[in-house]
């Protein structure tokens, strides 16, 4: 079971109905959705497969696997960083925040400083 099964599972066990209506009323803007969207776009389908990969299983794994290459982490911080940016993606921007902390601990763990624009 991935991590992602695993949140939906839980989610859908403890979710009450008024939860879900509370969902559906985050006054959530088009515009918000279409800036990620662009973003994400942006990042290139080779980077988009690589945050897929840390989102399904992990950091240092993706790494070891080669799934995921060193020299993508200062990008895919800065987009998870874009997430983070509207309160208003809810779960999202607490999974970014997650995923961005793993990343650091990961680069803390092996030293790596890079430099980039995207920091």
């Amino acid at each position: 079971m991935t991590l992602n099964e695993f949140e939906s599972l839980t989610v859908n066990e403890t979710s009450t109905s008024e939860e879900k209506d509370d969902e559906f009323s985050i006054p959530l803007d088009i515009s918000d959705i279409i800036s990620i969207c662009r973003d994400f776009n942006s990042l290139g389908w080779q980077i988009q497969q690589q945050v897929e990969n840390i989102l399904e299983v992990g950091v240092e794994e993706s790494i070891k696997s080669g799934n995921v290459k060193k020299e993508s982490l200062p990008r895919i911080k800065h987009f998870l960083k874009k997430i983070c940016d509207n309160a208003y993606f809810g779960d999202a921007v607490s999974q970014a925040q997650d995923c961005i902390g793993l990343i650091q601990d990961y680069e803390e763990k092996y030293q790596i400083r890079q430099v980039s624009n995207y920091n």
